[in-house]
């Protein structure tokens, strides 16, 4: 016997319902979803330029930082940490990453010992400590030696045949909804199509199976214990394991995407055992999204033990969902997640392609303005797996211990996922769990780090009466700060963006007067011990084997070799400021004396280079680019100027610089700058001699900083001897890595590979918007 609410009435019923009985626990429910997640919390996706590496290779990576719980980008993200894990949970290398707008890179870069075998790389913040669960992105990647042997798994390895009950319980006496999932030894997805389910060796139904290897039944449990089973047949080998044992007493949950009129139907169940333990006890049903919630109540009278629910859209979230049935004592005794699809993706067109200069120059076209990063590889790589920005955002942020599985699968249309995505979802816990959630809400006891803070105490004796203040400044980065002295001799420098092994020069102020530091430095937040350290649990399968030493991959050259009979007629001059932190994406020079007469001044230098300035006597200069890119809205965009590495708040003092006195200069008109004022594009301008000389004449205290920001190299891709070409390159090589390009406010961007590789490649690209549209696609072209 069924009992059936419309879903109208159903929900007026709950409006009221606090009024009348109920609402302590009511009120204790929408609590303790409330304070849970009421401290925000990050989400990390990182793209790779392939995850398969051959020792002397670099791991190059972009990586973004999304806010799940809104569908948006998470721009004050400031200080990530990278761990690189060899299998048997050793660090062998860690960074600490700088992020911009959102999104971070950087590269690891592999010696030619390395091992062959499984590695790791996790990404997290010292935020992520407040929190019970693990919110860092963590990655497998492969490294091979060509000199060494690796492992290897034949695809006759085992197989593992697993059920899932819809909602977690499969519950005797009732039809129940089952997921079965087939898998290889390593939990990779097997070439199987189908299970067969078996009664007294009789099929009694065929289950197809998604290319990721999961498939749906029904199936009425008649006993606790059954001798029927699920048996699959693979490479002329069977496989067989026994259905789960039935419980019981207890209630099940069934959720049934779009019933019609965009509305789901939701079942709940229970058996005759069962329903006197809980006849007119409320049942609480708790629909929520992070801290956005529905609550909805129910009970089960008058002998019926199957209720059907109609839940609409309005009372979904965007986004992966948890339905939690709560019994009269806040247990939960029931859980699904649910996916209900909304409108994120933006697709990516090419729509020119020009060969100029060696290079082939790619214009593409999106729908909306984007940050995006770019790899390109042989179409027949096998450096690929299944990492996607569309798990790490959209469903990894929400799923305890998520299998690597292709999610392209199931979101070859983001905005309406296809059904198999259910079956994934019917064999997913939460990440959240329920007797977690009431007991211990995360607490703010790790700070949300913005930059670098240095602690520093004066080992010397202050007189009374006198002020003091610390100053430190540096050449070889941005900053010019001053701190007041404070209880016990100490003072400190707050958000700092110090690149590693910057040199910093203090000083001590007594009434503005110099006199000579003795100072002790610590820097307090440059290193972070992850509560949630990863440890690798890799399976090895019962084959596992050792290979012969790799034979068809591609030659790559260890070191450069310079002949020493090679005469260079022209000695081009050394660039000093190339590697200073933020110069490796920009493109620097050292200005000749022909520029120094085609462009007397400064000014007339940047308008060159394609931004506008305005230099008016009645008002202030301004530098403006040219192009309209509203990456934030609102603002026309302008560059962000340096002079010898201070950043310049006015620009006024460019008016009385000569070229002539220049001695490097640096620009990238499209990159983005980590500010909230649109924005884009840097110019960097060192003089011959620089302004804050006088600093050498005074009592200073030298101080070079360690575990700072790691410095961010320009790509540089390997060097293939035998060219980008042949079996191996193509099964391994990488064609070029684009870690940042940035379309303008048409969603118009451009981007260029060097003309090395002929035949067919894969685009694969990945990345955001501002609003928080996700871009990922993977566009095969011929070069």
């Amino acid at each position: 016997m069924k009992k059936r609410l419309t879903t109208i009435i159903f929900l007026c019923i709950l409006i009221a319902l606090p009024i009348y009985g109920q609402e302590n626990k009511v009120q204790e429910i929408s609590s303790i979803v409330k304070n849970y997640f009421s401290l925000e919390r990050e989400n990390i996706h990182v793209h790779f330029n392939k995850t398969t590496f051959i020792t002397n290779e670099s791991i190059w990576f972009k990586g973004y930082v999304y806010y799940s719980k809104k569908n948006t980008p998470f721009f004050t993200t400031t200080n990530i940490f990278a761990v690189l894990k060899n299998a048997e949970n050793k660090t062998l290398d860690s960074k600490l990453l700088y992020g911009s707008l959102g999104s971070f890179e950087g590269n690891f870069e592999l010696p030619p010992n390395m091992v062959s075998g499984t590695y790791y790389l996790q990404f997290y913040t010292n935020w992520m400590n407040n929190f019970k669960e693990d919110q860092s992105a963590i990655y497998k990647i492969e490294v091979i030696n060509p000199n060494t042997p690796g492992q290897s798994t034949t695809n006759d390895a085992g197989i593992e045949i697993t059920t899932y009950p819809e909602g977690g319980t499969f519950l005797k006496k009732k039809t129940n909804t089952l997921v079965v999932s087939v898998k290889g030894c390593k939990n990779q997805p097997l070439p199987v199509t189908e299970v067969n389910l078996y009664s007294h060796n009789e099929i009694i139904q065929i289950i197809p199976l998604d290319n990721n290897g999961y498939g749906k039944f029904e199936y009425y449990a008649v006993e606790e214990i059954t001798t029927d089973s699920l048996k699959v047949t693979f490479l002329n080998k069977t496989y067989k394991t026994a259905l789960p044992k039935a419980q019981k007493k207890g209630i099940t949950l069934k959720f049934t995407n779009k019933t019609g009129n965009d509305a789901s139907l939701l079942e709940l169940k229970t058996n005759k055992d069962t329903y006197p333990d809980i006849e007119n006890k409320p049942f609480y049903i708790l629909i929520h999204k992070d801290d956005n919630a529905f609550l909805l109540e129910t009970k089960f009278t008058d002998n019926v033990t199957d209720q059907e629910i109609l839940i609409t859209d309005n009372y979904l979230f965007d986004g992966l969902n948890t339905i939690r049935i709560i019994d009269s004592d806040l247990n939960e005794v029931a859980q699904r997640l649910i996916y209900k699809g909304f409108e994120n993706d933006i697709p990516v067109n090419i729509t020119e392609t020009i060969q100029e200069n060696g290079n082939i120059l790619f214009t593409a076209q999106t729908t909306a303005n984007t940050n995006l990063s770019v790899t390109v590889l042989p179409l027949q790589t096998k450096t690929l797996n299944n990492n996607s920005i569309l798990n790490d955002f959209l469903l990894a942020p929400y799923i305890k211990n998520h299998p690597d599985i292709n999610i392209s699968e199931y979101f070859n249309n983001s905005k309406e996922p296809n059904k198999n995505l259910d079956l994934y979802l019917i064999c997913s816990n939460s990440k959240y769990i329920w007797e977690t959630m009431k007991q211990n809400p995360p607490k703010e006891n790790y700070t949300f780090d913005m930059g670098l803070k240095i602690k520093g105490v004066i080992n010397q004796k202050l007189k009374r009466g006198k002020k003091y203040l610390v100053k430190v400044t540096s050449f070889g980065t941005i900053i010019d700060e001053e701190a007041e002295i404070v209880n016990n001799n100490e003072f400190y420098f707050d958000n700092l963006i110090l690149a590693d092994s910057c040199k910093l020069d203090f000083e001590l102020l007594e009434n503005d007067k110099n006199i000579t530091p003795k100072i002790y430095l610590r820097t307090l937040n440059n290193t972070s011990q992850y509560n949630h350290p990863f440890t690798p649990n890799e399976k090895r399968c019962i084959t596992d084997k050792v290979d012969e030493p790799f034979t068809d991959l591609p030659n790559i050259q260890e070191e450069a070799i310079r002949l020493k009979d090679v005469v260079i007629e022209e000695k081009r001059e050394k660039l000093k400021h190339a590697v200073a932190f933020g110069n490796g994406q920009l493109r620097g020079r050292k200005i000749t004396e022909a520029e120094s007469i085609g462009f007397p001044t400064v000014l007339d230098l940047i308008r060159y280079e394609g931004f506008e300035v305005r230099n008016r006597p009645d008002s202030a200069v301004a530098v403006y680019g040219r192009s309209k890119n509203t990456f934030v809205k609102g603002l026309k965009n302008s560059p962000d100027v340096f002079l010898d590495d201070y950043r310049l708040v006015k620009l006024d003092i460019l008016r009385d610089i000569l070229t002539s006195e220049i001695d490097e200069f640096y620009i990238n008109k499209h990159m983005s700058v980590p500010t909230l004022q649109n924005r884009i594009g840097i110019i960097k301008i060192y003089r011959k001699r620089k302004a804050f000389s006088a600093l050498k004449d005074k009592p200073v205290y030298n101080y070079v900083l360690e575990n700072g920001f790691e410095k961010i190299k320009p790509f540089t891709n390997t060097t293939y001897t035998n060219g980008y070409s042949g079996s191996g390159f193509n099964d391994y090589g990488l064609i070029h890595w684009i870690p940042t390009t940035v379309s303008d406010e048409n969603g118009k961007f451009s981007f260029s590979i060097p003309q090395a590789y002929k035949g067919e490649a894969k685009l694969i690209i990945e990345g955001f918007s501002p609003e928080g549209k996700i871009i990922s696609q993977v566009i095969t072209i011929n070069l």
